[in-house]
């Protein structure tokens, strides 16, 4: 048993001979047509994709770092992270390769000796000099929390 038809008044009906009318004119192409519009297509998407590329943008991303402290006299209070999560701006290219992880070296962070007050900010020096021609914009809040205490494997 087929549906009944909508009646002649609803919006339905009309929306469906609008379609028809505005894909009728696609239906009777040739084969190459379809070939060449969907060349059309690709060119100008891609060509809309690399000029979004050559703007500025501020994006998050988790970036790697490398602690340094003496691990044989010293451990840290808390887990120290992997990675560390930052706001950076900078151009599209270069904020894609480092959300791609290419050109991604590891932050170089010293830390300070226990019973010396931490920076107010370890990180930003390092990540500012591994960032390179990316712009650091804002760190985490609790990175003053990074220090260390006694008890490594001497004692």
């Amino acid at each position: 048993m087929n549906p009944a038809p909508p009646p002649a008044g609803s919006g339905h009906g009309q929306l469906v001979q609008v379609l028809r009318r505005l894909l009728r004119p696609l239906a009777e192409k040739e084969p190459h047509f379809y070939r060449v519009a969907f060349v059309c297509f690709l060119i100008a998407t891609t060509l809309w994709m690399l000029r979004s590329l050559s703007k500025s943008y501020v994006a998050p991303l988790n970036y790697p770092v490398s602690w340094h402290y003496n691990a044989r006299r010293y451990h840290p209070a808390r887990a120290l992270p992997p990675t560390v999560a930052v706001e950076v701006g900078g151009n599209g290219w270069r904020l894609l390769s480092r959300a791609l992880g290419m050109h991604v070296p590891p932050a170089e962070v010293r830390l300070r000796l226990p019973g010396t007050p931490p920076f107010r900010s370890p990180l930003r020096p390092p990540l500012r000099r591994a960032l390179g021609t990316v712009r650091l914009m804002s760190l985490p809040a609790d990175s003053a929390s990074y220090y260390l205490v006694p008890g490594g494997d001497s004692l």
